[in-house]
């Protein structure tokens, strides 16, 4: 799950507000009994193992709490929010610690401190507080630019007094400054805040932590006020976090209501399901997302309160499921945050073009190598991941919205060979020219004392290649690329061979001829004790050229052809897409199929999530034959997303859970070749 590690808080004094649903909690007044019974039921959860607290005035109940607090082992966070807010007998200016009057602002820093006290006595980890009012911008921006060093003069005096506080308690920690942001709207049920709008709040942070150098200093980012915070018309949204990412303290889960016809209009903290909330749980999850993919590693508190006659406890157990839901999802768990791979980290130019210059000096290395290298004995004992690296020869280079991506040999060889070092990967199946780039490198690992990346792998020969892809005769996809007798002599494992059903147009009878080259091609698998992987595609034509059609009924009627062709089927496998209704595909034949990823998206959730369902379809489904999916899986390592998909393929792991193994690879071994092949000579002639 998301955020599995981070703190769980819960705003108890917003959740539990005072018996029938008073405010005597945000008043420090609450009954004791009270007081217990929510910290206890807070406990009781097994979820939680923080709490945020205000104030208690008595100090007898003060400090049965702070017993009670650490009977539960409870993160204690001291919020001074409501002091501030509540503002009881009006004695300090609504400005608060940004005051530009030098009096007021100095009477709210004092409260503020004797609130921090409080905050040492029940030993807590956090102090919270809040800027004070906004001053408007009636006479100009002069007065929020005077506020601005108000706040931050305030802060400092804060952050000193703590300091001294860390040395009287003895601290080995020192306590959290956090300043939470809120809305600078002056309306009904607003807050009508200073801070403040996420750039002011980041500026601000940047001076306290980056030039003053109180490290112990951060913000509060609350999703309820993400929609109450404006830049102009538009409100907030979830890049604020990645703004401030490396001052953020601590962030709040929460429900706000925009619509000002309704009665919790503004910053009420309704329930996690309040139908007219603004926090839907896509928003939700892109929350809890976002905060996954900075590396968040602070608390993650719960603000909700409940309303008319609504129940505390459900409140939170509301509050509970929906953020569980949420954190669940694969694509929330899968955060790629600031990683980048990078291919010529792993695969440099010095290297690539060693492969040109033993081409040149040493080509016959290359069926050395094909007849010397350990194969891999049949039958095979598990499900198969097999690298599909065939695209550049039929006229596909394109990658997103790249056309050129796939063009980039170095680029290309090094996403190739960056999967095939590791053992999860089963083998590849290719074109020539890259096998033969594959069995030069290979050479020069083991000649330098590394480890082959080619023996015991299945490697499979791709055949037809002619229909080039765009073309008028694409349909007509002749055998360009291996002839069966030249893998069988490499002592390749297998031969692959697609065949795409175009019965609309006048291409027809081209396909009609490709069906027929593939039924030869198992005929001659079979004479040379060859595996025949035989992809099926039932095709429509369209102004961008052909598409797969993507329907199970299409799919079932295309793979009865296939494994139709030839003298026998003992050795096809079939290649075919994932599509709805899979169980019906994988009932269609006897044989093992494998599935294939399509055109990358960009995203390794969609192929994971995919696979997981594909390989539940039936005991048949062997496996998966993927290629750009996985060698371009947007900014990730290419490794890494196959290993999520081996956990898929080989241990018939979860999506939740592979996603998660997947993160926890990333980068490793990327030394490989250069460890190798740069700091040592190598043999090329």
């Amino acid at each position: 799950m998301a955020l599995e590690e981070n703190l769980k808080s819960l705003v108890t004094f917003m959740a539990f507000p005072g018996p029938r649903l008073g405010r005597s909690a945000q008043l420090g007044e609450a009954p004791e009994k009270y007081l217990k019974e929510s910290i206890d039921f807070v406990a009781k959860t097994n979820f939680f193992n923080a709490v945020e607290v205000t104030r208690i005035k008595d100090p007898v109940i003060r400090a049965n709490m702070t017993k009670l607090y650490k009977k539960h082992k409870f993160y204690v966070t001291y919020c001074a929010q409501p002091v501030q807010l509540i503002n009881e007998d009006n004695l300090i200016e609504p400005t608060d610690i940004s005051s530009i009057n030098e009096l007021e602002r100095k009477n709210a820093v004092t409260r503020l401190k004797e609130c921090m006290d409080e905050a040492y006595e029940i030993g807590a980890k956090q102090f919270c507080f809040l800027s004070g009012e906004d001053p408007g911008t009636e006479g100009g921006l002069g007065q929020r630019n005077s506020a601005f060093y108000a706040l931050l003069k305030s802060i400092r005096e804060l952050c000193e007094y703590a300091e001294e506080k860390d040395k009287e308690y003895k601290r080995k920690k020192a306590l959290k400054i956090t300043l939470e942001t809120f809305d600078r709207l002056d309306d009904r049920n607003m807050k009508h805040q200073f801070m403040g709008p996420t750039n002011e709040a980041r500026r601000l942070a940047e001076t306290l932590v980056d030039e003053d150098g109180y490290t112990n200093f951060g913000l509060l980012y609350d999703l309820s006020h993400m929609f109450l915070l404006r830049e102009g018309f538009e409100h907030e949204n979830t890049e604020s976090l990645t703004v401030l990412a490396p001052y953020l303290n601590w962030a709040h889960i929460a429900n706000s209501v925009t619509d000002k016809e309704d009665e919790y209009y503004g910053d009420t903290h309704v329930s996690a399901d309040y139908t007219n909330g603004t926090v839907t749980p896509e928003v939700l999850a892109d929350f809890i997302k976002t905060l996954n993919e900075i590396n968040f590693e602070g608390g993650v508190g719960f603000e909700y309160m409940p309303h008319g006659r609504q129940l505390s406890e459900s409140v939170v157990n509301i509050a509970v499921a929906a953020y569980q839901e949420a954190a669940q999802q694969i694509d929330v768990n899968y955060a790629i945050g600031g990683y980048r791979f990078k291919t010529r980290r792993f695969l440099p130019e010095k290297v690539f073009f060693m492969l040109t210059d033993t081409k040149l000096k040493k080509p016959e290395i290359i069926m050395e190598k094909y007849k010397s290298r350990k194969i891999r004995p049949k039958p095979y004992d598990s499900n198969l991941l097999i690298i599909a690296a065939d695209h550049p020869g039929r006229n596909v280079t394109q990658v997103g919205d790249d056309p050129y991506l796939m063009g980039d040999r170095q680029q290309y060889i090094g996403r190739i060979v960056r999967t095939l070092i590791d053992d999860r990967v089963d083998g590849i199946m290719t074109t020539p020219d890259i096998l033969d780039d594959l069995m030069v490198l290979d050479y020069l690992v083991t000649e330098a004392g590394g480890k082959s990346f080619v023996d015991n792998k299945i490697l499979i020969g791709c055949t037809n290649r002619g229909g080039l892809q765009g073309s008028e005769y694409e349909m007509d996809d002749r055998i360009t690329a291996y002839r069966i007798d030249e893998i069988a002599e490499r002592k390749l494992d297998g031969a692959k061979m697609m065949f795409r059903i175009d019965l609309e147009t006048r291409q027809a009878r081209y396909s009609q001829y490709t069906v027929e080259r593939c039924a030869n091609l198992i005929r001659e698998c079979t004479k040379y004790g060859l595996e025949a992987y035989i992809e099926p595609l039932p095709v429509r034509q369209t102004r961008d050229g052909y598409v797969v059609k993507m329907e199970y009924g299409e799919l079932i009627k295309t793979i009865g052809i296939a494994t139709a062709l030839g003298g026998t089927s003992e050795r096809t496998w079939l290649k075919v897409p994932y599509v709805d209704n899979f169980e019906m595909v994988a009932r269609s034949t006897s044989n093992p199929i494998l599935l294939l990823g399509g055109a990358s998206t960009g995203k390794p959730t969609d192929i994971i999530e995919n696979f997981e369902k594909g390989m539940g379809a039936g005991p048949n489904v062997k496996g998966c034959m993927v290629g750009r999916n996985l060698l371009y899986p947007g900014f990730d390592d290419p490794l890494a997303v196959l290993v999520g998909v081996s956990r898929i393929v080989h241990e018939q792991d979860t999506a939740e859970d592979a996603v998660k193994v997947l993160a926890e690879q990333r980068g490793k071994n990327m030394d490989f070749l250069t460890s190798l092949l740069m700091m040592k000579p190598t043999k090329t002639g």
